[in-house]
């Protein structure tokens, strides 16, 4: 691969593969899963992610069905000192922290072809949706998924490939009407410039946004909705 050639990509694919507690336990119980990280050590696997539902047995009945199957090695459910600064909107939700076998999960054939994961990933209904950086040529990203499909026995689509480079744009202090947003309000605006929602064509839907922050949907679009009116000049005479 010349250098010359390589860039950074983005990259966002459903997945389905076979021995996922994540896909096993938000398809038998109806919970989602957001994914906050990864990592590998030897034979073992680790990931933090948070499981959210609409009551704490829906949530319990999940954590008891990944407990359950046999690779995984350990699941412990845990209060981080995130959740005092994540927005808990509508849902019940629970951190949970996971060890299993490296090799049955997909993570590691993932990050062994230099893909790092790009904020993070969800499950919901048996899928996986990850959202990925690489630094690689277009043609090499089919290629390596194609040995992921082979090694795991699963099921990648690609959504979405595109340049993940911009030019940095000069920044400013911010404007006097966002200072005055709520902290729910400055993170659902946040997300979406960052994600592409306000791209043409969109990048994203609040959907999955809202999915990201482990919050439904009307909740999500309400607190963007209202940041935006509060930045579109909904007090006609300030300055």
């Amino acid at each position: 691969m010349s250098e010359s050639s390589a860039e950074l990509l983005q990259v966002t694919v459903d997945v389905w593969h076979p021995d996922c507690w994540g896909i096993v336990s938000t398809d038998r119980t109806g919970t989602g899963i957001v994914g906050h990280g990864a990592a590998i050590d030897g034979d073992s696997g680790y990931e933090r992610c948070t499981l959210y539902g609409d009551t704490t047995d829906q949530l319990e009945q999940a954590i008891a069905v990944a407990d359950e199957l046999s690779f995984i090695r350990t699941i412990h459910p845990f209060e981080s000192a995130a959740d005092a600064i994540r927005p808990v909107m509508g849902q019940s939700t629970q951190d949970v922290f996971i060890e299993y076998d490296a090799n049955e999960g997909i993570g590691s054939a993932v990050l062994s072809h230099g893909f790092v994961l790009d904020s993070s990933y969800r499950i919901e209904d048996g899928i996986e949706t990850w959202t990925l950086l690489v630094y690689t040529t277009r043609s090499s990203v089919e290629r390596s998924l194609d040995e992921i499909r082979r090694a795991r026995d699963a099921d990648i689509s690609l959504e979405h490939l595109s340049t993940a480079e911009r030019t940095m744009a000069p920044t400013s202090p911010p404007d006097r009407r966002e200072r005055r947003l709520t902290p729910r309000q400055r993170e659902a605006l946040a997300v979406a410039r960052r994600r592409g929602y306000y791209e043409w064509p969109r990048r994203v839907s609040a959907g999955d946004l809202a999915t990201d922050l482990g919050v439904s949907k009307s909740t999500y679009l309400e607190h963007l909705r209202k940041a935006e009116a509060e930045l579109l000049g909904r007090h006609p005479f300030d300055d």
